[in-house]
């Protein structure tokens, strides 16, 4: 638990060290709230009324308009985690508190995809159901396949 805790402390200040030092730091990446929906031939094969062409956009528009949300949130959590870890006298329990917040922060996203997914899907048809779990589907394979290589090039780093 002590290695973990200190690998995870070396690494808050590796992040914030570098996030501080760049001029312009980058960009989070834009993902998608939902898999399909900003693709028009994932539309085509739902086959979707024009009702449901319209609630789909508002689904995304308020799931896209909240993760924006959250994911200020989610910067100024780890922004002060790192001015936290950064400090002359760290406060261990100020640190895990603010580490707690910002895995709440990051279930929250996650939580608002999940949410806008199912929403979606209680407007689709039993037979558009369907081809929506493909997309879900691909989705979670794409993630879990990013996740895995995420994990392999940490375990080959020095």
């Amino acid at each position: 638990m002590r290695k973990f805790f200190v690998a995870l402390l070396m690494a808050a200040f590796v992040s914030a060290g570098t996030t501080l030092a760049q001029e312009n730091p980058p960009d989070p990446p834009r993902h998608a709230p939902m898999p399909g929906m900003g693709k028009p031939d994932n539309f085509a094969k739902l086959k979707l009324s024009d009702e449901q062409k319209e609630q789909m956009k508002n689904i995304r528009f308020e799931t896209q308009k909240k993760e924006i949300e959250l994911r200020s949130k989610l910067a100024l959590s780890r922004l002060e985690l790192g001015r936290l870890v950064m400090s002359e006298t760290p406060e261990k329990s100020a640190i895990e508190k603010k580490m707690n917040e910002v895995v709440a922060n990051e279930a929250s996203l996650k939580m608002n995809k999940l949410n806008g997914w199912f929403e979606a899907n209680k407007n689709l048809t039993p037979e558009q159901q369907k081809v929506w779990r493909e997309f879900l589907r691909a989705e979670v394979m794409k993630v879990t396949a990013r996740e895995r290589r995420g994990r392999m090039e940490n375990e080959h780093r020095p």
